[in-house]
């Protein structure tokens, strides 16, 4: 082929590359992702087999918390929305249900017992982070997923007729839905992207996941008895 086919060719090719690209709400950042050090080669398709089952496995239970209706609502939350990891009630957001499934509940519960307005979006390292990393999530996906709440005013009923808590579950409820047509309609694209997230930030977590060891509570497991 002459070198004049072969530059029409490439151009060709990236220009059907662009015309297939998509868009979404979930913002994703797309870094690159150095080449493997030889002596930590991983097989990048055994570990995103892997991630896919975790996926389907969050995805169903995220459907399972959304549609039970059971969410946080906090009285004493200001203006605006605000996250809450558990309200006075003991009912835990979205993602700390779902950490709950792969911990314990108590775990959960001592993982945001110093802040009860802890955001995913803010964790950068540890437990959380790890589960994140091996969840068949991204980062983006899990953020959506932990949707702030509004205040339910202090449980005040309208006139008997309007009751906030009650229009607050089916607010988040509608918004639960839209994240998992999301989840659903970028599950290829954000599988790749948890892959090679996790190959990037730890092969020993990916190795350990590989093994069946999907990350654990770390500190904020039971205490040891004395």
């Amino acid at each position: 082929m002459s070198r004049l086919r072969l530059c029409l060719a490439s151009l060709l090719l990236v220009g059907a590359c662009h015309a297939g690209t998509t868009t979404s709400t979930f913002t994703h950042t797309v870094r690159a992702v150095p080449p493997a050090h030889p002596q930590i080669e991983l097989d990048r398709a055994a570990l995103r087999a892997k991630l896919a089952e975790r996926r389907a496995v969050v995805v169903e239970r995220f459907v399972a918390y959304r549609d039970l209706g059971v969410y946080p609502i906090e009285h004493t939350l200001g203006p605006g929305a605000q996250h809450v990891w558990i309200d006075d009630a003991g009912h835990l957001c979205a993602v700390a249900t779902l950490i709950a499934h792969d911990w314990d509940r108590a775990a959960v519960v001592r993982a945001g017992a110093k802040d009860r307005q802890m955001r995913m979006a803010d964790v950068t390292s540890g437990p959380l982070a790890d589960w994140m990393l091996t969840s068949g999530l991204t980062r983006a996906e899990i953020v959506a997923i932990q949707a702030p709440t509004i205040g339910d005013g202090g449980g005040i009923i309208d006139d008997g007729f309007i009751d906030p808590r009650g229009m607050e579950v089916v607010r988040l409820q509608a918004m639960y839905l839209d994240v998992e047509r999301q989840l659903r309609g970028l599950w290829d694209e954000s599988l790749d992207l948890a892959t090679d997230a996790l190959i990037a930030r730890s092969p020993d977590l990916a190795r350990a996941l590989l093994a069946g060891r999907p990350a654990g509570p770390g500190s904020f497991a039971k205490p040891a008895s004395t």
